[in-house]
């Protein structure tokens, strides 16, 4: 073999990676400013328009955005069935970094919209998470849900009694498997938890922080 042509090609192979190492840096860095950027100026209104094109994908026609929270560290939406106006997912936009590095951390990062973790996850009995928006309908298995909103509230307000005092379990929203609950502390907005329709496992949302205002649609 030629000693030459090695040289070359080791050469050559040195120089690729070099640029695609500038190539990732510079992505690595226009990310971090794009992203800084962003959280610094999103609006409620932009989020909104963030919402609006997720469910585009999914083309389906009965669900719609039912409103959207703005949180100190997020926007919190809430998707919903017109026909039955039960909640069908929840989505978040971050306003902070994931703590996830590279290129999969700048895809999660501001401005970018995402199933909500937690029960919308982990107890939706119909919406999993399948396909390239996230979600996909498994089947209608509503009727299995064995206690009502109303009991839902009062589980939550027991919590409550014994975890966050002076706090009063108020809204309640019914999803497939669970039902959202507003926690609500001297008039205001304090935050928010989940109640397991069959287990009634309360699950508090400690990932919002301080409540900031409210999109209805």
């Amino acid at each position: 073999m030629n000693p030459g042509k090695n040289k070359t090609i080791i050469i050559s192979m040195a120089v690729v990676l070099a640029a695609l190492l500038v190539f990732y840096s510079f992505l690595f860095v226009r990310g971090i400013i794009f992203r800084a950027s962003w959280r610094n100026s999103l609006t409620i209104n932009e989020a909104a328009k963030l919402a609006e094109d997720y469910l585009k994908p999914l083309n389906d026609a009965d669900l719609a955005i039912d409103e959207i929270m703005e949180f100190e560290l997020n926007f919190y939406i809430v998707n919903y069935e017109k026909k039955t106006n039960i909640g069908a997912f929840e989505a978040i936009i971050d306003k902070r970094s994931t703590g996830i590095g590279g290129m999969m951390g700048m895809m999660m990062g501001y401005g970018y919209i995402r199933p909500e973790q937690g029960p919308n996850m982990m107890w939706n009995t119909k919406y999993d998470m399948h396909g390239e928006m996230g979600w996909m309908h498994i089947g209608n298995v509503y009727a299995n849900a064995s206690i009502t909103g109303e009991q839902a509230r009062e589980y939550a307000q027991e919590y409550l009694y014994e975890y966050f005092s002076g706090t009063i379990a108020e809204e309640v929203h019914s999803f497939y498997g669970y039902n959202i609950i507003h926690v609500m502390k001297e008039g205001k907005i304090f935050g928010m938890l989940s109640v397991n329709s069959a287990t009634r496992q309360v699950w508090y949302h400690n990932w919002h922080g301080a409540y900031v205002q409210t999109l209805e649609f």
